[in-house]
């Protein structure tokens, strides 16, 4: 890793629980657990745009093809 920061992120009494269980249950660290979620979260919405994206052009490729 190139260098870490900090960042404040607030959890309310349900989250901070789920994460300190999980942590515990899979004997990591609860920054671990959250920084997976974290990189879990961006993966997918990435994956979901991509697939947005390409559902799109092929939906509208007759269109598109037209005004190329």
């Amino acid at each position: 890793m190139s260098g870490t920061t900090t960042l404040v992120v607030r959890f309310d009494a349900e989250e901070k629980k789920a994460i300190e269980t999980a942590a515990e249950r899979e004997g990591r660290s609860q920054n671990d657990i959250v920084r997976e979620a974290v990189r879990a979260y961006a993966q997918r919405r990435t994956e979901l745009r991509d697939r947005l994206i390409a559902d799109a052009i092929r939906e509208y490729k007759p269109v598109l093809d037209r005004l190329a």
